[in-house]
């Protein structure tokens, strides 16, 4: 779904395992931050093969932290702030 508001930004709603810190409140996929830069995160230009293979990747990590409580991949802080974050993955 992709909404008015973000419509660069999918809302990807899956039926699978129960939640986890890598989604957000409404069950959406947290699989990248909004407000990174192009290359950290998909954009429509990459089509959609490539935003099935992030969706797959993101439920991959999501199995693999129910089995192991492990997440395999870069995480960060969901603040409110593009900036604070953005600055805490340059360092």
């Amino acid at each position: 779904m992709f909404k008015t508001k973000m419509p660069s930004h999918p809302h990807v709603y899956v039926d699978a395992p129960p939640p986890s810190p890598h989604r957000f409140n409404d069950g959406t996929l947290c699989m990248w931050y909004p407000y990174h830069p192009r290359a950290q995160r998909w954009v429509r230009e990459d089509g959609l093969l490539c935003l099935l293979g992030c969706i797959a990747a993101h439920l991959f990590r999501e199995h693999w932290w129910h089995e192991t409580g492990e997440w395999l991949g870069p995480e960060i802080g969901h603040t409110i702030d593009p900036k604070v974050d953005t600055e805490a993955d340059a360092a």
